[in-house]
């Protein structure tokens, strides 16, 4: 793996673990409204990004599948910051980072050829995943709705990253993001329509935590995976934020000076392990 490959993926992953972060610090905003900004700011920012550089356009094949791929992020988000508020933040973290069974699955329905050190490194993870969430997790009824919509967060993320692989194929990546959010975006608008939810539930010092969430977790994070995508498989890709619990307990210790679990220190060289050896495994440098 290139050195420069691992260093845009390491960042990624300590971008996209803010956002539980955020979700938790600003509670009085409802979770639409939160995914809704996230996903508009980052567009934004990278259409502007045309000021500096100009870009080719989508072609037609592809602005039809970063429609799909924009639908199935925005429903990503819409279900992911929904699930946090109706589950633990524990529960909600592990099924959301369930992705790489989804395109393990699929991928294997595909009849393409996964190697076996691929489904080691993703049970390896898995498995760390579990002892660091253990303590917190509750699979009581109370919990069912909220675990329903992280599960399906976790699935329409791997559907995402199946599409997103294919157009990064010959698609430059501020092009592919800038439109992918923004359909993103509105699909979590007219999700919010259908559940009475305002998208303008917010204070001015709000606007800070949009412009953040947009440039850290979106740019920053999921935009940097995208590039990958590019050079590693879905699986690979998708495979990275399963080390979010591990960078969240350390965010956590620097910010709110919560001390970090014991099973977050036990588990955080076995779910880096895993995916690194994911990440080995399907290099496709």
């Amino acid at each position: 793996m290139q050195l420069r490959l691992f260093l845009i993926l390491i960042v990624a992953l300590f971008s996209v673990s803010s956002t539980a972060l955020v979700i938790r610090y600003v509670v009085t905003v409802p979770a639409l409204t939160l995914a809704f900004w996230r996903m508009l700011t980052a567009s934004m920012m990278l259409w502007s990004y045309e000021i500096i550089e100009k870009k080719e356009p989508l072609s037609a094949i592809n602005r039809k599948r970063v429609f799909f791929a924009g639908v199935f992020l925005g429903l990503h988000f819409a279900c992911f910051f929904l699930g946090v508020r109706y589950t633990s933040i524990a529960n909600a973290t592990l099924f959301a980072t369930l992705g790489p069974l989804f395109t393990s699955i699929i991928a294997f329905f595909q009849r393409k050829k996964t190697p076996p050190l691929v489904y080691l490194g993703l049970l390896i993870a898995l498995v760390g995943v579990l002892i660091n969430q253990y303590s917190d997790l509750s699979l009581s009824s109370d919990n069912l709705f909220g675990n329903a919509l992280s599960l399906l967060s976790s699935f329409f993320i791997a559907i995402t990253f199946i599409i997103a692989a294919k157009i990064r194929e010959n698609t430059d990546n501020v092009v592919y993001g800038r439109s992918l959010f923004f359909v993103a975006s509105i699909t979590i608008a007219i999700i919010s329509t259908f559940t009475n939810s305002s998208l303008f539930s917010f204070e001015k010092q709000h606007i800070f935590w949009f412009l953040f969430l947009g440039f850290v977790p979106s740019i920053l994070g999921h935009n940097m995976l995208n590039y990958a995508l590019k050079y590693f498989s879905p699986t690979a890709v998708v495979s990275v934020p399963l080390g979010e619990p591990i960078i969240a307990s350390f965010f956590g210790y620097l910010i709110f000076k919560e001390l970090i679990p014991a099973s977050s220190l036990i588990s955080a060289p076995i779910i880096l392990g895993g995916v690194f050896l994911v990440l080995k495994s399907q290099d496709r440098t």
